[in-house]
């Protein structure tokens, strides 16, 4: 029986999973996550997700060896904890979700935070990022990062490095208030951005305020030049600390970049930041590449 690996990308939105033979991914598939069932139903869809997986990986005559996850929150990659995480899912934090699936599923399992399995998997797939430092940013429901030099995935002391989005600056709208980056910067932070110029709560995430955009609504627009002004900001202060070889920028903002890449590139190219940015190029699939990739470490050397 041919040997495989299974991968699953918790995400804000959806979990998918795939198997993956000879670095292919194969049986791809969606299903939505309620974040709001907290860490008890999201654990049971992503075995369910899992599960389903394999089996179809079984029928197919391909047997398991081990699970690789990508996840939500800060990971220590060693244990497959969730050391910490933000309120989107309720009771996330100290969450053990390798020794829960594993004994879930009977095979081993590595996790590891969903940014840095994003950042793992474009590294396995495109060569040039494991020359010199890449960092990856991902615009999704809230803002994710992650650093690589050399193609290694730099984790820091205590797993932190690369959240960007929990860093914080002065607020825009209230004098003496700080924020986190990803209020501003990600689809969370794009609907916060229209909703505040909209001066009421018209945009329920970054879709609504695309739709807007694309139909000509004042709105849409001012809301997405501020948006842009943030991320370039963010860029800028990356830029200077870490003076990357590129930056990636992944997450579901930019499935819809057409909408506006161009207004980064104009405000990029008017602050003359020499900073090289790049659309991530594995997409959606980002994140269920790199799981694959530790999934395959784990089941050949034991280590994440």
């Amino acid at each position: 029986m041919n040997e495989c690996v299974l991968a699953a990308d918790l995400g804000g939105t959806k979990i998918r999973t795939a198997a993956f033979m000879a670095g292919e991914a194969h049986f791809v598939s969606d299903r939505p996550t309620d974040l709001s069932a907290g860490r008890d139903g999201v654990m049971a869809a992503l075995r369910a997700a899992i599960a389903d997986c394999r089996e179809q990986a079984s029928t197919n005559g391909w047997a398991p060896v081990a699970v690789g996850v990508s996840c939500a929150g800060v990971i220590d990659p060693q244990q497959g904890l969730v050391v910490d995480a933000t309120a989107a899912i309720p009771g996330w934090k100290g969450t053990r979700v390798a020794e829960l699936l594993e004994q879930e599923l009977g095979l081993p399992v590595a996790v590891e935070n969903d940014v840095k399995a994003a950042l793992l998997g474009e590294l396995c797939r495109s060569p040039v990022y494991r020359e010199g430092t890449t960092v990856m940013l991902a615009l999704g429901t809230g803002l994710g990062g992650a650093i690589a030099i050399d193609g290694e995935i730099l984790s820091g002391a205590s797993q932190v490095a690369g959240h960007f989005g929990r860093t914080r600056l002065p607020s825009p709208w209230q004098s003496g208030k700080t924020l986190a980056l990803e209020d501003l910067v990600s689809g969370t932070g794009l609907a916060n951005i229209a909703n505040h110029l909209a001066g009421a709560n018209s945009f329920d995430n970054g879709r609504d305020v695309l739709s807007a955009l694309r139909r000509g609504e004042a709105p849409g627009r001012a809301a997405c030049e501020r948006f842009c002004d943030f991320l370039l900001l963010a860029l800028e202060n990356i830029y200077w600390s870490l003076n990357p070889d590129r930056v990636l920028i992944g997450g579901g903002l930019v499935a819809a970049r057409e909408d506006w890449w161009h207004l980064l590139e104009q405000k990029q190219a008017a602050a003359g930041l020499p900073l090289l940015l790049e659309p991530a190029g594995l997409g959606n699939d980002a994140g269920i590449y790199g799981a694959a990739a530790l999934a395959h470490t784990h089941a050949n050397t034991g280590v994440v």
